[in-house]
């Protein structure tokens, strides 16, 4: 029989692997032992490894936990929105990015550190969240059903939130609610001009 693991075990390796995450931050992920990443987390190596048998396990359970909580925070956002799903989406995103810098450095730089299966696992969990976002973009803007091209303008939408722990600050001097703010304004204008772009090529067709 599986053995049941308490939820305490449970919230010291989501621990762990928060601190790990931050060290390779920093740090460089490849060079990064598990004694390094025991001193960081304030544990012995033996206790780290009662927690994670390897580097690769750490960064896998903090990354798959990380993206999972995304992908449900999108899925609830539509869920729950009757009408408008984008200010709600970009506002809860905005906050959840706010203190997750270390998650998409790890994210962009060290994913690829991880075995296959694993690293799909995780590619498949944000490809999840791209399709959310795109039928956030239809259900507020239902012109752009079937629009060609649809996934380009949600990954290049998706840029300006996705890449802004390498700028924006939630401590600096644009706020959490600014900076989702102007999000927003520039998706509607960019969604606003697709429809009209669209509605153009309908009537010469036409």
């Amino acid at each position: 029989m599986a053995r049941i693991r308490s939820s305490e075990f449970e919230l010291q390796r989501d621990r762990l692997a928060e601190q790990a995450v931050r060290l390779f931050a920093v740090s460089d992920y490849a060079s990064a032992s598990m004694a390094a990443i025991a001193q960081a987390c304030s544990v012995s190596k033996a206790t780290l490894y009662h927690y994670f048998q390897a580097k690769d396990d750490l960064l896998f359970h903090a990354l798959d936990r990380y993206t999972n909580e995304l992908e449900s925070l999108a899925r609830l956002c539509l869920q729950s929105s009757a009408d408008r799903c984008l200010e709600p989406l970009i506002t809860q995103f905005v906050q959840a990015y706010a203190d997750a810098a270390h998650y998409h450095k790890a994210l962009l730089h060290d994913v690829h550190h991880l075995p296959c299966a694993q690293r799909e696992q995780i590619r498949c969990i944000e490809r999840q969240i791209v399709k959310h976002f795109q039928q956030a973009m239809i259900k507020d803007y239902p012109a752009l059903e079937g629009c060609p091209h649809l996934g380009v303008t949600s990954m290049s939408l998706l840029g300006m939130l996705n890449f802004s722990f390498t700028w924006w600050r939630a401590q600096g001097t644009m706020s959490r609610e600014a900076f989702a703010a102007e999000l927003l304004t520039l998706w509607r204008g960019a969604l606003e001009a697709k429809v009209a772009s669209l509605q153009q090529v309908s009537y010469r067709s036409s």
